[in-house]
């Protein structure tokens, strides 16, 4: 007999769900199960529906005490996103509170204050060396059928720090002044939020699900490494043109990731790659 699947979320039920570096208020509308792993479609409370979409279980935090102050420290952390997302929802909600208004006027005032500041194309440019190391990694995975070793002996957490200590040794002002560990904070949160939904080929997410399994609990950059961290700046930008923010801190923020680009591409060491071949029992599980 099988049994029925257990899901960490139910339908209707109220959650938080990152979208960028924030936490939002959000409802479960439906779920399903995508190459075993569980899939949440999510509507964000006050967005237009067409902001909905489907997630997995890192991007999903049950709605109770500690995990809604974990929500009011991230809107500290970046206090311009917070204040612009409230801008837009404002004239939305006033909109469908006067029935006096035409569904024209309406409409147009939905779709103004539900959606993020779109910038035209955000640009990451990866070097050359890295670049190498994508290819590589695709071969491996997708052609070759290898798994990268997962947990990491190095972990995107480790490659974090290892970066904010090397910022300290050559430029002691700008480390001190916070900057730094913002850009890393702002990239660990990424990480951990694009992972599952953005950061992994079809032939990984079995192992994917195992991992949550075994490792509920833990952030996954506390557990992947640098192969996946460098698929994240593949899609970085496409995640930031979505994300609230000014044109000078997104300048910023992107000379922040190029410097941290550099920085890999010219430390050999933390640029040592593990894969296994997948064995058979894996192989049958794709089927």
């Amino acid at each position: 007999q099988i049994m029925p699947t257990k899901y960490k979320y139910g339908e209707g039920e109220r959650v938080l769900c990152y979208h960028g570096p924030l936490l939002y208020e959000a409802k479960v509308v439906k779920i399903q199960l995508k190459d075993k792993v569980p899939q949440f479609m999510i509507h964000y409370n006050g967005w237009s529906r067409s902001w909905d979409e489907w997630v997995d279980e890192s991007r999903v935090l049950k709605f109770n005490d500690v995990n809604v102050q974990k929500q009011q420290e991230l809107q500290g952390l970046h206090p311009d996103k917070q204040r612009k997302a409230k801008k837009k929802e404002k004239p939305r909600k006033e909109a469908e509170a006067s029935s006096r208004r035409s569904s024209k006027r309406m409409k147009q005032e939905q779709q103004e204050s539900t959606e993020p500041n779109h910038h035209q194309e955000v640009k990451i440019v990866i070097p050359e060396e890295l670049k190498k190391h994508l290819v590589d990694d695709w071969d491996f995975v997708t052609r070759q059928k290898q798994l990268v070793r997962v947990p990491k002996s190095v972990t995107v957490r480790n490659i974090l720090k290892r970066y904010e200590q090397h910022v300290a040794t050559i430029d002691a002002e700008k480390s001190k002044s916070g900057q730094i560990e913002e850009i890393c904070d702002g990239l660990l949160e990424y990480f951990n939020v694009m992972l599952g939904s953005q950061l992994l080929y079809k032939f990984e997410r079995p192992q994917y699900a195992e991992i949550l399994q075994s490792h509920p609990d833990k952030p996954m950059a506390d557990l992947y490494g640098i192969e996946h961290l460098l698929r994240l700046f593949v899609r970085l930008g496409n995640m930031l043109a979505t994300t609230p923010m000014d044109e000078s801190s997104l300048s910023l923020l992107l000379s922040h990731v190029h410097d941290f680009l550099r920085f890999l591409e010219t430390t050999p060491d933390l640029l040592c790659v593990e894969y296994d071949t997948a064995p058979q029992e894996y192989h049958r599980r794709m089927t």
